[in-house]
């Protein structure tokens, strides 16, 4: 049996009534969804999880990989794909702004990283000996 969410929304295509309430379902099917990314996109929390969400898809990265799995990282990234591309046409300045913290909390983690692996001046002075 269908799931009843999934059945079609017009039975007949060439009744324009049910044609016309199609196309009210979908538009406000779109107009949830992009409300929806708008609200998590005014978070700073919510920013954050779109901005792992696409960098987990993969769209940074090559998706080449000598098996098979170069079909799944193709997949993955063309979610992360159609995932930035609804984030820019709901509200392009938030995802701006994702996208400038994101970059910028990377290089803040880069460079602590560096900062770890560099020797301190006293244990450099002391190696000489």
């Amino acid at each position: 049996m269908a799931d009843k969410r999934d059945r079609a929304l017009v039975r007949n295509a060439a009744d324009p009534r049910q044609v016309r309430f199609a196309a009210q379902v979908e538009q406000r099917r779109e107009e949830r969804f992009a409300n929806a990314i708008n609200d998590v996109l005014s978070t700073p929390a919510g920013r954050i999880v779109f901005a792992m969400l696409i960098r987990r898809a993969g769209v940074y990265k090559s998706i080449w990989h000598p098996s098979s799995e170069i079909h799944y990282n193709a997949g993955r990234q063309d979610y992360g794909h159609e995932l930035m591309a609804d984030l820019i046409r709901t509200n392009e300045e938030s995802y701006q702004l994702m996208e400038r913290e994101e970059w910028a909390w990377l290089k803040q983690q880069q460079q602590s990283t560096d900062a770890a692996h560099t020797r301190r001046a006293a244990e450099r002075e002391g190696s000489d000996d």
